[in-house]
């Protein structure tokens, strides 16, 4: 991220969380100050919740947010790691999710991989779905490097690297975008790296179904922005039902309604006869909502196109009440021009 206390980055990531209808994730390296990030998150994550790592680094190296739709219960934290248990909307089991900022050093990244290495072995994860995404700031194969072809080792970073995934049996989801997901910008000396991941292990894999990741362009980091696709009955949303003041003022509104109620079953004095109202006011719902669509349609559209003929009208008006200068003003005028 590089830093989140900008309000146009606010406005970077609160479009692509609503185009994207995302639910919870994390963001790395905010450089935001404990006293002004429950503000940030207000700005940019609207009626979300968060929490962040800052017991463990005066600049809260991770934040964790979700919607309302998610229920999410912290398990643990370090300086490299937020671990917790997520259950999204419709679900009844719970994903173990781990958000990581690996530190730069092979010996600070050791602590990483312990406390992963710790996870594993909890009975906490076992039989859990579990998913380790973020920034490894390690690369785990050669292919990785943009200048593997001319240096073709494996480093100790790697090495390690790789050992923490064996032992945890995780293994990438599968993904789309572009192989590397952090370049230095740099026109001479350029190198680029995939330190960006998602990894999950056996169970994920199977009780996730055809989930994937992407990896994309256009946020405002040196590195890939990267957001999981959960299979599509998880993400889609309804629409809920906004029925408009001025739909009761047209012809067609008395009418319309008149003749579901005719058409459906009569009301009568019971105990269920609120529920009966209740389910007979949502079936009238549809009538209403083809009512609006056909009347109100494109209505920001029709605003703007009002908006420039009532200016035209305006001008036209001023053209005719404008008085008309005498022949001697113009006169005078022109006199004064030579």
């Amino acid at each position: 991220m590089r830093g989140f206390n900008k309000i146009s980055k606010h406005g970077v990531v609160r479009d692509w969380v609503r185009n994207q209808s995302l639910q919870f994730g994390s963001l790395i390296e905010t450089r935001v100050q404990e006293n002004k990030a429950e503000r940030i998150v207000n700005s940019a994550f609207h009626n979300w919740s968060y929490m962040a790592n800052y017991e463990h680094h005066h600049l809260g190296r991770i934040w964790v947010v979700w919607g309302p739709s998610v229920r999410i219960t912290p398990v643990y934290k370090s300086s490299q790691l937020i671990t917790c248990s997520v259950l999204m909307e419709g679900k009844t089991e719970e994903m173990m999710c781990t958000f990581v900022y690996a530190l730069n050093t092979i010996e600070e990244r050791r602590l990483l991989w312990e406390d992963l290495r710790n996870h594993k072995d909890s009975p906490m994860f076992k039989n859990k779905q579990w998913m380790v995404c973020g920034d490894f700031n390690e690369t785990l194969n050669g292919e990785e490097h943009s200048s593997y072809e001319n240096m073709p080792n494996t480093t100790v970073g790697m090495r390690e690297f790789q050992e923490i995934v064996r032992y945890c049996s995780l293994m990438d989801m599968g993904s789309h975008g572009p192989t590397f997901t952090w370049c230095n910008k740099r026109e001479e000396g350029l190198i680029c790296k995939k330190l960006d991941r998602v990894l999950i292990n056996d169970t994920a894999l199977h009780g996730l179904g055809s989930a994937y990741c992407v990896f994309e362009s256009g946020g405002c980091s040196d590195h890939l922005r990267c957001r999981v696709q959960f299979n599509k009955e998880m993400q889609k949303k309804r629409k809920p039902f906004k029925f408009t003041n001025v739909v009761a003022t047209m012809e067609e509104f008395h009418p319309t309604v008149e003749s579901y109620w005719r058409e459906t079953q009569r009301l009568f004095h019971s105990t269920s006869a609120l529920y009966r109202l209740g389910k007979k006011l949502k079936g009238l719902k549809p009538a209403l909502k083809v009512l609006s669509k056909e009347k109100l349609r494109d209505l920001p559209k029709k605003t703007k196109e009002a908006y420039k003929v009532l200016c035209e009208k305006q001008k036209e008006t001023f053209c005719v009440l404008l008085p008309r200068p005498s022949e001697r003003k113009v006169k005078r005028w022109r006199d004064g021009i030579n």
